[in-house]
């Protein structure tokens, strides 16, 4: 779990795909540096330079497009028009968070069923708390997590790797998300990582984020 704060143009359409041998590319959107890029179905975000596990390494982004090098080749992955594609279903659920005065993106929301407020950190690999959180929400971390460590601004520090039933912003309501309890008083707000983030659809317009669940 790594933590950065939200990364300046953060922009999250459908995209259009490429289609290898047996490989689906889908370009699907571009904060800062980073894109995101759905590879066979599975959301990856990639810094440029950086080579996914699928071997599709990114060369360059922008908001219009990302240009990756894959199998030898080098190509192109632009947006899809609006609409086209399986995608989006007829019904959807959406959420918009605004900015605070120091630009954090904070939203009230659920874990279990117990309310919590949630700050957006794309750079956060999950759900992440700290252990006293997990306390009060009543999460036995240390019996139904796998043990870890992660780094933090204090240094290494021991966390635990766990399941949660059920994670609810505003309407949207995802279940079985990937969480990170941190030992000890960090992080000191609970982190809406990329376990929730890259399960629904993102788009950033300035001072707005909205998020959406198709049914």
């Amino acid at each position: 779990m790594t933590r950065s704060s939200l990364c300046c143009a953060l922009v999250l359409l459908l995209g259009c795909a490429v289609a290898g041998a047996d490989t689906t590319l889908h370009f699907i959107g571009q904060f800062g540096d980073k894109a995101v890029i759905r590879i066979d179905g599975r959301q990856r975000v990639l810094g440029v330079g950086e080579t996914s596990r699928e071997g599709v390494k990114l060369l360059s982004v922008d908001s219009d497009g990302a240009v990756i090098a894959y199998r030898g080749r080098k190509r192109t992955l632009g947006f899809a028009p609006t609409g086209v594609g399986t995608y989006r279903a007829a019904r959807s659920a959406e959420v918009r968070i605004s900015a605070d005065g120091s630009g954090s993106f904070h939203a009230p929301g659920s874990i279990n069923g117990q309310l919590v407020d949630f700050v957006v950190d794309t750079g956060a690999t999950t759900v992440a708390m700290n252990e006293h959180v997990a306390g009060r929400l009543g999460i036995d971390f240390r019996y139904t997590g796998t043990p870890v460590s992660v780094t933090t601004a204090s240094g290494v520090v021991g966390a635990y790797n766990l399941r949660l039933d059920s994670v609810r912003v505003g309407e949207i309501e995802l279940r079985n998300v990937q969480a990170t309890v941190v030992e000890g008083g960090y992080p000191l707000q609970v982190l809406l990582g990329m376990s929730f983030l890259s399960r629904v659809e993102m788009q950033r317009k300035g001072k707005l984020i909205t998020l959406r669940k198709t049914h």
